[in-house]
């Protein structure tokens, strides 16, 4: 009974990344997971718990149905805020998803910096999708001699996101060998897309389970219709394995345009997610 709760859990967790269940699981196994509050019907349905490993205590709030919104407040406040008195140097995250920014704006209250936020949208598995078999994108699998193009691919792309947030502009070319490990583990998944015109790297996509991670196009490229290309021929990969729809993405708040651009290529808005860290002056 307890094993079926658990993955009733880890499910809702799947929500928001597949990083966020490896985390989630691998405590389970450990036995550091504390589930607060879960509910699968009435008023608020979802779970909030917290998952601890030697480094860091990160608490999880995923609820698909928030009624009695002041309950989890309380709930939450009253489980939280033991760790933020606690004379330790554990990094302390709160992820958060659902509909209900109620509980995004309480955990901000309590000193909660804001990481990221966004929206997740949902393939919506009703389209047809339709490839365009005359591309002259040349889809090829990811070898290391493509790391420096691929360097130059996630900088360009993500550049003025990442300047426009106060993000890391450099952070690719900065750390490239973590970059090449992160290809080619997802690479061993089948979860890298790269696409070519002739010998330019256009665009890619990379996956991890349900989730696109990663979808990027070279900006000399962009609105030039490639970037519906390469996400038909994801999504069609990506159905053949998840034949009901259950492919999703997450897109920056602020990324405005990139969430446009998905609507219009039948994704459509599930949830809103925050990933926040609480600062520990003294560490």
């Amino acid at each position: 009974m307890e094993k079926e709760k658990n993955n009733k859990i880890l499910r809702l967790i799947s929500l928001i990344s597949t990083g966020a269940v490896d985390f989630v699981r691998n405590a389970f196994d450990e036995q550091r997971v504390t589930v607060v509050y879960y509910e699968e019907s009435g008023d608020n349905q979802g779970v909030f718990c917290l998952a601890e490993d030697d480094d860091c205590a990160i608490t999880y709030a995923v609820f698909t149905q928030t009624d009695r919104i002041e309950l989890l407040i309380k709930v939450i406040e009253n489980s939280i805020k033991p760790y933020l008195n606690a004379d330790e140097c554990r990094e302390l995250c709160c992820n958060v998803y659902g509909r209900n920014r109620g509980i995004i704006e309480f955990i901000r209250s309590l000193g909660f910096a804001s990481d990221m936020e966004g929206y997740q949208l949902r393939y919506d598995c009703g389209s047809q999708i339709s490839l365009d078999e005359q591309s002259e994108l040349w889809e090829r699998e990811f070898m290391p001699d493509m790391l420096e193009s691929f360097i130059d691919l996630f900088e360009g792309a993500y550049y003025s996101l990442n300047q426009d947030n106060g993000w890391e502009v450099d952070q690719y070319r900065n750390n490239p060998d973590t970059f090449l490990r992160a290809l080619t583990g997802y690479k061993s998944a089948a979860g890298v897309q790269s696409f070519w015109l002739q010998n330019q790297l256009v665009g890619a996509c990379i996956s991890e389970g349900q989730f696109i991670r990663d979808f990027v196009v070279a900006p000399q490229y962009q609105n030039c219709g490639y970037g519906r290309i390469i996400l038909q021929n994801c999504v069609k990969r990506m159905s053949g394995v998840y034949p009901k729809g259950h492919i999703y993405l997450r897109v920056a708040a602020s990324n405005t345009g990139a969430k446009r651009f998905y609507e219009r290529n039948h994704f459509v808005e599930c949830g809103f997610f925050a990933e926040h860290t609480y600062p520990r002056p003294d560490c």
